[in-house]
């Protein structure tokens, strides 16, 4: 029974040895294919640079940009009916009559051409005051197209800036690893001295390379999510060339500021993108209520216009009833007419369509009224949670930054104590997960910090605004 137990501790002896070296190998191998795919580059990237990128380059935006070019060119008196209307009408007729009737006093064929050039003018003079209305309901149209962009640029800021700060979270989990690599790497190689020497055990060694090649597969792991944290970056960035590397030298900082809550709520009244494109909506219903009111008013309109009638005739065709044959030359005619009319117009009784009109658009009016009630509670309610959530996370971060740096004291401690025989492997790997740990939460949380305080921002409208 002891031998057997023997063989087998050697049989997986053997195969952690040969393990270790695939896994050198296979190392090695992953990280000049690396090289080869991802491609690097010696520009640097800033937060500035990437929401500009993203800004330039990002489709929603772009497509919300040609909507508001839309609304800008329909913001036109011309589209409110407020300037008259011209028309030029030209009409050219020819016409050949060839009569042979006893009782008509002219026979035979005659020959007609006509031209008639006219010039049209049609103006509402009045309207119940609908072209002004019309034009205001234009304007606040135009801005509530500008409010829709407004809300795809702040989405989209906020999603650039928690994936550039996410490529720099995903970095220094590298660093943290490679830290802890290290580590595992000298207690690796001073187990394989001691081995030599006869004064480690075979168990303990076997330890330190399990853990050793457990580090370095977190290591390769790591690295992995840190290439696919850049490709989303490149994707919101709208980089065509999603394995675009760029040097990012910024660290994570957690942000710095205090906030009050009731400075937050009143910043977020006032400029809050979907409460004041809900605020410009409800312009838009006032206005279509005041254009159903004006349809009960008169309307005065003006038409004016001027035609002019040439007509040639040419008889020489032709014969009168006494045999008297026609004029050789044709007949030439000459008309010329002028009008000016006026139309005004009420509309008395129709089944009472224009009143139902009013008050369903008033009932929208009030819906309206309903609805940015309601969205300034939902408001006040997510910002008193991101406010909440805020002072949380700094309260958690500083925790965390406690937790990593006595982890970190207490690793540097034991190490001299494990150099010293003093502790063995398994408890100085329990320490070194701790520290791993511990720096990964500090990084945790001062991520979650950062998308905190950006969700407070954006909320009270400063994305935009900066």
């Amino acid at each position: 029974m002891k031998n057997i137990f023997l063989f087998s501790y050697q049989f997986y002896s053997i195969l952690v040895l040969i393990f270790s070296f695939s896994f050198s190998f296979s190392f090695a191998q992953t990280n000049t294919t690396q090289k080869q795919v991802f491609k690097i580059t010696n520009s640097t990237l800033t937060l500035q640079e990437a929401i500009s990128k993203s800004l330039a380059n990002n489709y929603g935006i772009l497509i919300e940009k040609e909507k508001v070019s839309q609304a800008t060119l329909n913001n036109n008196w011309g589209e409110t009916g407020r300037y008259p209307t011209i028309n030029l009408l030209l009409q050219q007729n020819n016409a050949v009559n060839d009569v042979d009737n006893p009782a008509s006093f002219l026979s035979g064929i005659t020959i007609n051409n006509s031209i008639q050039p006219a010039v049209d003018v049609s103006w509402v003079i009045f309207n119940g005051f609908r072209t002004r209305i019309a034009k205001h309901r234009l304007e606040q149209l135009q801005e509530e197209s500008e409010g829709n962009a407004q809300i795809v640029i702040q989405n989209a800021i906020q999603a650039i800036i928690l994936g550039y700060y996410r490529v720099i979270l995903e970095k220094e989990r590298i660093d943290v690893l490679k830290k802890v690599l290290n580590y595992s790497r000298d207690r690796n190689r001073y187990s394989e001295v001691q081995i030599e020497l006869g004064t480690a055990t075979t168990a303990e060694t076997l330890l330190t390379k399990t853990n050793f090649l457990t580090d370095s597969i977190n290591f390769i792991n790591q690295e992995l999510v840190y290439r696919n944290a850049v490709r989303d970056l490149n994707v919101l960035m709208g980089e065509k060339d999603v394995e675009q590397v760029y040097e990012i030298n910024e660290k994570l900082q957690a942000p710095a500021q205090i906030y009050q809550f009731a400075d937050l709520e009143k910043q977020m009244i006032e400029a809050n993108p979907d409460l004041n494109r809900l605020l410009i909506s409800q312009a838009i219903l006032h206005d279509a209520t005041l254009l159903n009111q004006a349809a009960i008013t008169p309307q005065l309109s003006l038409s004016a216009g001027n035609s002019y009638n040439y007509n040639r005739q040419d008889l020489s065709q032709a014969t009168f009833s006494s045999g008297q044959t026609a004029l050789i030359e044709p007949i030439n005619a000459k008309t010329t007419n002028y009008f000016v009319n006026f139309n005004l117009s009420f509309t008395l009784f129709n089944g009472g369509q224009l009143k139902r009109a009013v008050q369903r658009a008033k009932i929208s009016e009030n819906i309206g009224n309903l609805t940015i009630d309601q969205n300034k509670l939902t408001l006040s309610r997510d910002l008193a949670k991101a406010f909440d959530l805020y002072n949380v996370r700094r309260n958690l971060l500083s925790l965390s930054t406690e937790s990593k740096n006595i982890s970190e004291q207490n690793l540097q401690i034991l190490e001299e104590r494990y150099n010293s025989g003093l502790i063995n492997s398994f408890d100085y790997r329990q320490i070194q997960n701790a520290f791993q740990d511990a720096a990964f939460n500090e990084l945790q949380a001062i991520y979650n910090l950062i998308d905190a305080n950006t969700t407070l921002i954006r909320l009270t409208g400063g994305l935009t605004q900066e």
